[in-house]
């Protein structure tokens, strides 16, 4: 899973981005200064891969991972993201909109004020736009083609209604056949988005106003806010696991921000994980909660979603008790689903297929 993450110049974004992967990415000391596009996958923690792997002493163990793309950042003279911008990140699976709620005079704001709540809407209004004007453009050439009839034109019709109010898209606001229509799109405003403040050493959570009003504007628009303290968590990024811990229990933390923003991605998207076993391979996979198993064999091989026939499904930890596949199977405790299955989090599957 991939989520490119955006916001204004120097909201802090490349130091989110190192205390969320532990890299040492270049930081950009004034507005206006372009760099280069960052990336890192970022292992979800999964303790359920360890276990599994001290059973089947594979290979290789596999955990499943998070994409996290830092793009360049370049406004346009009316104060928006620039479609530059944007289009690095319109293949995102999801977006993460990194502001700025911290104060330091010695970092330059470029709208001169520390106005979180506005910074947000500044960034999504840059969203609505840039999908609008695509819609518009696709509605025009509909048009002309005297396709006003087609079930095409009147959803964007019904989209673009929808943006013109300044609302998301969303990911709930479209039918599945609606979005299957439009996934050639790659709509920015109908992806997850996560907000994440980037706030002080010293910031009060609780009582920090522009805080404040960021959680509310975040949650009028039905958006989840998660806050991180961008310079220390940097820091800790970069030191040994065992001195994390230590700094972590100073700050009163249990983990670091890496794992606690994954958790909260996973959690925001609903996302689950399957798992696969064998002597080459344990391996975790993501997929959206009540993904059918044929979708789920996807994930792992197109040619198994092509040929599947039967899932062989486990729970792990039913397997872990057991000890394995071969007494699973001796036991009769392996079940045969078939392609319509929902897949639930922490099955292990065996594809049975034919190509």
């Amino acid at each position: 899973m991939e989520t490119g993450i955006i916001g204004l110049p120097l909201a802090g974004k490349t130091t989110i981005f190192n205390a969320l992967t532990s890299q040492q990415a270049h930081l950009s000391s004034a507005a206006g200064v372009k760099k280069q596009t960052n990336l890192a996958d970022v292992q979800v923690p999964d303790i359920r891969v360890e276990k599994l792997a001290a059973i089947f002493n594979p290979k290789k163990k596999v955990h499943a991972t998070v994409l996290f793309k830092d793009v360049q950042t370049e406004i346009t003279t009316s104060g928006g993201l620039a479609p530059s911008t944007l289009g690095e990140i319109r293949s995102s699976d999801a977006l993460t909109v990194i502001v700025r709620a911290f104060e330091a005079e010695a970092v330059y704001h470029p709208f001169d004020k520390i106005d979180p709540a506005a910074d947000l809407k500044r960034i999504l209004d840059s969203l609505v736009f840039s999908d609008y004007e695509i819609i518009a453009k696709r509605l025009e050439r509909l048009d002309k083609e005297a396709k006003r009839g087609s079930r095409e034109f009147q959803v964007l019709e019904k989209l673009s209604k929808r943006l013109e109010e300044g609302s998301l898209i969303g990911v709930d606001f479209m039918a599945p056949e609606e979005s299957s229509l439009t996934a050639g799109f790659s709509f920015l405003t109908a992806k997850p988005v996560i907000v994440v403040a980037n706030i002080g050493a010293d910031t009060d959570e609780e009582k920090d106003p522009g805080l404040k009003n960021l959680r509310m504007e975040a949650a009028r628009l039905g958006l989840d806010l998660f806050a991180i303290r961008g310079d220390q968590e940097m820091e800790i990024a970069q030191l040994s696991e065992e001195d994390q811990q230590e700094f972590l229990a100073d700050l009163g933390l249990s983990e670091p921000a890496r794992n606690r923003f994954i958790q909260h991605i996973y959690t925001s998207l609903d996302l689950i994980s399957f798992l696969t076993v064998g002597e080459d391979e344990v391996r975790a996979w993501s997929i959206p909660r009540d993904t059918v198993a044929v979708k789920a064999a996807g994930k792992i091989h197109s040619d198994l979603e092509k040929g599947f026939i039967r899932a062989e499904v486990i729970h792990n930890e039913e397997l872990l008790a057991l000890g394995g596949l071969g007494p699973a199977r001796k036991q009769g405790k392996l079940r045969l689903e078939g392609k319509n299955y929902v897949v639930q989090d922490g099955d292990v599957l065996t594809i049975r297929f034919n190509v």
